[in-house]
């Protein structure tokens, strides 16, 4: 989410008008910039854990009320000694908070705390000394009685701004992102031009996904200082997914020419520009940053994925290989360049780098799903089925996973398991696209004719022009013996697709189970001509043939039958050997 409590260098809370840290120079959020990325896990750091961090860093800079300079500030009293709706502060109170402040400042906390306290007792009906407290307990990480004292200052003052901000952003943290909201809206009823309040709804607002109502409020806090680098990193972060790109551009270019040469800055930069999807951009800081600090892993890393997304794939792998061979650790870095090999149909070594993420993490279930689609676009079906299988005891409610095992038992003939697991990927996602057919598909057939029947009727009904499903269930109806019901089904399909070969054989075996012999070798005859080497349309005209007792003819097509028969018989055994062959040389076996 967008707001957290960190950013060591910086105070999340705001204070009033009493400046903690004198922030006037607007190049000095460069330096914050730097040390929050230092302040990562660049071991772990991908993109989009960055978006999430960088806004974080932000929020923590941006809750410190004095260092944005405020709009306007002529207009406002000094809310350290005058708050409306309170009392004034007494001057040994006044004493106190300075002292306070002070403390805060150089992170005596103990001390702080007791000059706090102190301010409190000697002005008990004055919301400054309690807003600062609150402030004081929640660097100490005691957030419920922060919590309690920031709730205190507001019903002593409801238009203290600062006490109220501070809430909103304690409500953020816990989660309670609807109540962030309201406190800071009410900030913006008392100041509408709060910097703070409008960062902190447009840091909420993003994480929400309403890009639109963020880049409105970043845009509003950016009113102060349009040249602030920080702002404007905020505000391209969601302006270019609300389709405000002019705008955005025109920011980014800002914080590119504040970030000048530090590669951190660049870094951040470029890492808000791929999350947005702008890779061109991206791609070119990466490699600015590359030259700068070259030999960096998270560098060359993220340059890698940027290429990628612009379907550069070898420059790409290039990038990628060389942050593999500085750190094999990372699983993901193996992973992207296994894609980029299938992309380019390197099959082995796809299945090599499936299998390095997978040792170093083998319960990422994608990785598995991932090595067992490059299996099944091998053929490699046992593969395919295991490797499935593996994801969906990691996960088992994940219906890709379900529906791609489903996929691969039913190419490998295994129809009883792709029933199975057909009927639980439309359990897990009923929407996906015509998984009723398939359903009644793989109960067909694997002879469960009785649950076929009552699948592909249902689809039907609602689907009445599909002509796969209507030649389905015509099918099943002749494998029921319901001749009749197989009727409307063929022939509705035969008028959708006169020249479809699987409705014409079907519509011819139901004409030779009626014996209608003539109008069965019609038919058969056209499928033939179509499909002269569909071995079964050859038996079933030696049959009709034989019922005519036309015998030169049967046994013509008996002859035919059985030489493609056997032919198939020769073609399949040849093909199992030439996959075997193919897979144990792609996953370094010796040939047996």
């Amino acid at each position: 989410m967008f707001i957290a409590s960190i950013q060591p260098n910086s105070m999340n809370s705001s204070v009033g008008a009493k400046c903690l840290i004198n922030r006037s120079d607007k190049q000095s959020y460069i330096p914050l910039l730097r040390s929050f990325v230092r302040s990562c896990n660049t071991r772990s750091i991908n993109i989009s854990s960055l978006r999430d961090w960088v806004s974080i860093g932000m929020l923590g800079l941006l809750c410190v009320a004095p260092a944005m300079p405020q709009r306007n500030t002529a207009r406002r009293p000094n809310t350290a000694t005058q708050v409306a709706g309170s009392e004034a502060l007494t001057p040994v109170a006044k004493n106190s908070l300075d002292a306070a402040v002070a403390a805060l400042q150089s992170n005596s906390l103990a001390e702080a705390e007791r000059e706090a306290r102190a301010a409190v007792a000697a002005s008990p009906r004055s919301a400054v000394p309690r807003n600062v407290l609150g402030v004081v307990l929640d660097r100490s990480g005691r957030s419920d009685e922060a919590f309690k004292e920031f709730s205190a200052a507001i019903k002593l003052d409801p238009t203290f701004v600062s006490a109220r901000n501070n809430l909103g952003r304690m409500l953020a943290e816990r989660g309670q992102k609807a109540e962030a909201i309201a406190e800071f809206e009410r900030v913006l009823k008392t100041d509408p031009g709060h910097v703070q309040a409008h960062y902190n709804l447009g840091a909420l607002y993003g994480d929400a996904g309403e890009f639109a109502k963020a880049a409105e409020h970043f845009a509003r806090a950016r009113q102060t200082d349009p040249n602030d680098p920080q702002l404007a990193l905020a505000f391209l972060n969601v302006a270019y997914r609300a389709n405000r790109s002019q705008e955005a551009d025109a920011a980014a270019e800002l914080v590119e020419r504040a970030a000048g040469s530090d590669a951190k800055s660049l870094f951040t930069l470029a890492t808000v520009l791929a999350e947005t999807k702008q890779y061109e951009r991206a791609a070119r800081l990466f490699g600015h940053v590359n030259e700068l600090t070259p030999h960096t892993f998270e560098v060359l890393y993220d340059l890698g994925i940027a290429l990628y997304n612009l379907d550069r794939n070898q420059d790409a792998a290039r990038y990628l290989a060389e942050a593999a061979d500085l750190n094999p650790g990372p699983p993901e870095t193996h992973f992207r360049l296994a894609l980029i090999a299938s992309a380019q149909n390197d099959h082995a070594n796809s299945v090599l780098e499936f299998k390095h993420a997978i040792e170093r993490d083998p319960r990422n279930p994608n990785f598995h799903f991932m090595l067992a689609r490059e299996y099944s676009r091998i053929g490699y079906w046992d593969g395919a089925i295991e490797e499935n299988t593996r994801a969906i005891e990691i996960n088992p409610k994940e219906a890709a996973y379900v529906y791609a095992r489903a996929n691969a038992a039913y190419r490998k003939g295994e129809w009883s398991i792709a029933a199975a697991d057909f009927d639980r990927a439309a359990e897990l996602d009923p929407k996906i696209e015509n998984i009723e057919y398939l359903r009644g598909y793989a109960h067909r057939a694997a002879g469960n004719f009785e649950k076929a029947r009552e699948i592909l009727e249902k689809f039907v009904a609602t689907h009445p022009d599909h002509v796969d499903a209507l030649s389905s269930l015509g099918y099943v109806a002749i494998e029921q013996g319901r001749l009749d019901d197989a009727e409307a089904p063929l022939k509705h399909a035969l008028q959708l697709s006169p020249d479809e070969v699987p409705v014409l054989y079907d519509y011819a075996r139901l004409a030779l189970k009626r014996r209608g012999y003539p109008e069965a070798i019609a038919r058969l005859e056209k499928v033939i001509s179509k499909l002269p080497t569909l071995t079964q349309a050859h038996y079933q005209l030696f049959l009709a043939y034989s019922r005519l007792k036309q015998t030169e003819k049967a046994q013509v097509e008996l002859a035919e039958f059985k030489r493609l028969e056997a032919l198939e018989k020769q073609v399949e055994k040849e093909r199992i050997l030439d996959e075997k062959l193919r897979t144990q040389q792609m996953l370094g076996q010796a040939p047996k």
